[in-house]
């Protein structure tokens, strides 16, 4: 059976396999760290800044027929990029590669904030979402590269309250710069940070050169690509752009399976695969994948699209900083991922933090889907607490749990899957829940018609468009929109359910591995 790892160096690999890096200590690894923050805040927001502006976007450029491109171009690469760049930090250097991403993703900036056209505007987005999902990759990979395995946590979770604060302030920031600068200063401002962060790593990050070169894995490159492309597309045009069974998804769908196939057949031929298969072999991995892709994968971003609209529509918030409503959840969540890092230090904490997470989360899931129009906003707030805490637990404790127990020539291998796989499981969740959620709102419209209502989606939930109903109107859509966040949430609290089963399917340390893992921290 596949156990935990215990937190000492891996002594496993093969002879050939470049040696453990060596670690950095903690007071030189803070400024290093600040450094890798400064490089992380602008790739987070830019996933969430851009959402306030893209009306503004449309108007200037024109394509409104497009503009949920600027979002999805920017995703779909950032998925990509967050798998092709572990591997190749393996093979080239990891450093190297950081520098090279934040590169990418500042050119990728600069050529979105100078943009003529709509059209360029969407692929200086992909531009910028490949050194987005490189760079992410590569910092959390650092991380693992500067930090001995009992400190991964601890440092992980600095990263881990990043997401979460860049979700709140990210379209308020939005918002804010489109109304005073212009929404080209979105993407512009990110050049002096990014510039800031590059020196700060260029100067500060130095790495054992560990890099062992050898033939890039192209077939698995295009491969994954493809795959990530055709999952994504479906997911995201499947409820929304395109009816489920239209020819775009479904043709969408099979150009991602083809994908995974292939992905499969080239990666089991590849010297330096990109996407190791020897990973889900390990069951602790394999577990820790499940784990992401289900719920800080699909749950927790299907929760943070679409609990908003509960709270605007139903309780009666207002929209103008819609990143504010969440602020229950995500403060939890930002307190939970930096507390918890330093006490999962001990390799046998990991199984048991994952598992209190995903029960928390599908127990949030389930009171969630258990409000109506008279849930009190305390109430709901304290239901969306517990779901704050269980992401807190997750963010990175499944991410550091696979670092620790892959090879340590595959580190950045398992890091850019455990990101693709997340980012996957996101775009899955919002998707297909989503999906869940319009088409019940839609059915509840279609059996209480009322004046007013006919042909209403999500996309009319506007507060203009909810004050100009009639009485009765206003009220068969909140008990549509409160019939659709309970199936949602039900869903969610499943999916939930099945990332509590995939934690605890993660091997307990044996009581040699629990012994050795503390003489070795004690060593340290």
């Amino acid at each position: 059976m596949t156990t935990v790892p215990s937190s000492q160096p891996n002594t496993s690999a093969p002879p050939d396999a470049p040696a453990e890096p060596s670690r950095t200590g903690g007071r030189k690894l803070w400024p290093i760290m600040v450094s890798l923050v400064l490089a992380l805040i602008p790739v987070q927001l830019d996933g969430l800044v851009a959402a306030t502006a893209m009306p503004t976007i449309a108007g200037d450029l024109g394509g409104f027929d497009r503009i949920a491109w600027i979002a999805t171009s920017f995703l779909l690469a950032m998925a990509i990029g967050t798998v092709v760049a572990g591997r190749l930090g393996d093979m080239f250097g990891r450093r190297r590669l950081l520098l090279a991403a934040l590169a990418v993703f500042f050119l990728g900036s600069l050529w979105s904030g100078i943009s003529t056209s709509m059209t360029e505007l969407i692929l200086a987005r992909a531009l910028q979402g490949i050194g987005a999902g490189m760079t992410f990759t590569s910092l959390l990979a650092s991380v693992a590269d500067i930090a001995p395995p009992e400190k991964r946590a601890r440092y992980q979770g600095v990263f881990g309250a990043v997401a979460p604060f860049s979700m709140i302030i990210g379209p308020w920031v939005g918002g804010l710069i489109t109304d005073h600068l212009g929404w080209r200063w979105i993407f512009l401002l990110n050049l002096p940070l990014v510039a800031i962060a590059m020196t700060g790593i260029a100067v500060l990050l130095r790495l054992p050169k560990t890099h062992r070169g050898g033939r890039v894995d192209v077939a698995g490159l295009i491969s994954v690509s493809v795959a990530a492309a055709g999952i994504v597309l479906a997911v995201s045009w499947g409820g929304n752009q395109y009816p489920w069974l239209s020819w775009q998804v479904i043709g969408a769908a099979m150009v991602g399976l083809l994908g995974v196939a292939a992905t499969v057949y080239a990666e089991r031929r590849a010297v330096n695969p990109v996407l190791p298969l020897d990973l889900f072999r390990n069951r602790s991995v394999l577990m820790a994948f499940c784990v992401m892709a289900l719920a800080p994968g699909a749950v927790m971003m299907a929760s943070m699209n679409y609990l908003p609209v509960f709270l605007q529509v139903v309780q009666g918030h207002s929209a103008s900083n819609s990143g504010l409503l969440l602020l229950p959840m995500l403060l939890p969540a930002i307190a939970v991922a930096m507390l918890v890092g330093g006490w999962t230090s001990k390799g046998n904490r990991f199984r048991p933090v994952m598992i209190a997470g995903t029960a928390l989360l599908a127990v949030s899931s389930a009171l969630l889907a258990t409000m109506t129009s008279g849930t009190p906003g305390l109430l709901t707030a304290v239901f969306m607490v517990l779901g704050g805490a269980g992401i807190g637990l997750l963010f990175q404790t499944p991410l550091v749990l696979v670092q620790n127990s892959a090879p340590a020539g595959e580190v950045g291998a398992a890091t850019g899957a455990a990101s693709f796989l997340r980012s996957v499981g996101g775009a899955i969740g919002v998707g297909g829940l989503g999906a869940l959620f319009g088409s019940r709102f839609s059915d509840y419209l279609t059996s209480h018609p009322a004046t007013g209502t006919a042909g209403m989606s999500i996309g009319d939930l506007g507060p203009a468009q909810l004050a100009a109903l009639p009485a009765d109107a206003h009220r068969t859509v909140i008990d549509a929109a409160v019939s659709a966040n309970s199936i949602l949430f039900w869903a969610a609290a499943v999916v939930a359910a099945l990332a509590v089963v995939a934690a605890w399917a993660v091997p307990r340390m044996t009581a040699t591995e629990r012994t050795v893992s503390e003489v070795v921290e004690v060593g340290r």
